[in-house]
């Protein structure tokens, strides 16, 4: 993880008073490092305190449990259209694309922030050694996709890794002027955490010393945003957009001479005549989308 983790509050109407937001803050800048919270440079781990741990849940669920939602974002579903999505993928990320899409994340096409299709989960800052299913399950223990592709025993196993990590930490290394806050019930009206793609959970939110910034960070967002339909309509036509129109398999990478349409270097040798415009292809130059 870097040292540069940021991401955008969601509109939440007029700024609130510092006691109003208190009872906020469980859904918002501690947990994200927001810039609308600007006095919050740390995160508190008592509020981090209010997730439960996976295991705690499963006691709780019994067999009443109501059957397990779909994906939240099925349009992604496929793992080779997830691989696809990281076609800009930043090289100093460290963490090949085959290894985040196998764990079921795609990119977002924002710096290195991938997602989970079916939990939602965002991911960021990765570091060269950083396993993806390992980071899933650290973060977002209930996602089904993950508890099927890996089982129960994978993520407790990670699970309690974590939280000895987080029990080594010194909460008191904080700078002095990070005043504590005591956790209080998240204000009426908002979301109830966590939810099937909303969630961002650790099993060391048990602990009083909660989780250090940098880690608590990693998660980068916890509700869904504005407009994440909208996202999902652009990735379809990005997808398609860069589709071989041939084939409708492979990437285009050859651009025809004299109408520009482009076709992937597989069906380009084939072809005399441009397959949309019918004109005749009097040239073929490699091209390379950014």
């Amino acid at each position: 993880m870097g040292p540069e983790d940021s991401a955008k509050c969601l509109p939440r109407g007029p700024e609130p008073s510092p006691e109003e937001h208190r009872g906020a803050r469980a859904l918002c800048c501690p947990v994200l490092g927001l810039d609308t919270c600007r006095a919050w440079d740390h995160v508190d781990g008592q509020i981090l305190g209010q997730l439960r741990p996976l295991a705690e849940e499963e006691e709780e669920e019994g067999a009443g449990a109501t059957s397990p939602r779909g994906p939240a974002f099925p349009g992604m579903g496929s793992e080779e259209l997830r691989l696809a999505s990281f076609y800009d993928w930043p090289l100093t990320a460290g963490v090949p694309p085959a290894l985040l899409a196998a764990a079921g994340f795609f990119h977002t096409g924002q710096q290195d922030k991938v997602r989970c299709f079916f939990c939602y989960g965002g991911l960021q800052s990765w570091k060269r050694g950083d396993d993806p299913w390992t980071e899933h399950a650290k973060w977002f223990p209930r996602c089904q996709f993950l508890l099927r592709s890996k089982g129960r025993d994978f993520v407790h196993s990670v699970q309690e890794a974590h939280s000895q990590l987080l029990g080594s930490w010194d909460p008191w290394e904080e700078p002095e002027d990070a005043a504590p806050v005591a956790p209080e019930a998240p204000a009426p009206g908002d979301p109830e955490l966590p939810m099937p793609g909303r969630e961002v959970q650790s099993e060391g939110a048990q602990e009083p010393g909660g989780a250090s910034p940098t880690q608590a960070r990693r998660a980068w967002w916890v509700l869904e945003p504005p407009g994440a339909r909208d996202m999902e309509e652009q990735l379809r036509q990005l997808q398609e957009e860069r589709t071989c129109k041939v084939c409708l398999d492979h990437a285009v990478a050859i651009v025809f001479v004299p109408c520009g349409h482009l076709v992937c270097a597989e069906c380009a040798p084939n072809l005399q005549l441009c397959p949309i415009c019918r004109a005749p292809v009097r040239g073929r130059v490699r091209t390379f989308l950014s």
